[in-house]
């Protein structure tokens, strides 16, 4: 099954598309990569205009993609289930010293 989704974040509009051999697989691609958090639990903003997306690398080449809060900094990261699934944490401030 393939499918197209759209979302728009920040001014900028992301096309993915997804495909895969699971219907399943696809529906929940498209519902948690078109569907980012957009509500900051942080500072309450619900602007979709406030926030961005961000993605950075650490020493060991994880990859991480983020929402990015513009108004207060905080970032609802994308994570992923071992089992491949995909899901959006809550908004949190990265505090230096704090994991």
């Amino acid at each position: 099954m393939k499918c197209k989704v759209t979302m728009k974040l920040g001014g900028v509009q992301y096309v993915f598309d997804i495909e895969e051999d699971k219907e399943i697989e696809v529906l929940h691609k498209v519902a948690v990569l078109g569907n980012p958090p957009t509500v900051c639990n942080e500072c309450g903003v619900e602007d979709p205009d406030n926030f961005q997306l961000k993605s950075n690398k650490d020493k060991e080449a994880n990859v991480y993609v983020n929402v990015h809060c513009k108004n207060c900094g905080a970032d609802a990261k994308l994570g992923q289930y071992k089992s491949q699934g995909f899901f959006w944490h809550d908004f949190k401030k990265w505090v230096r010293g704090e994991g």
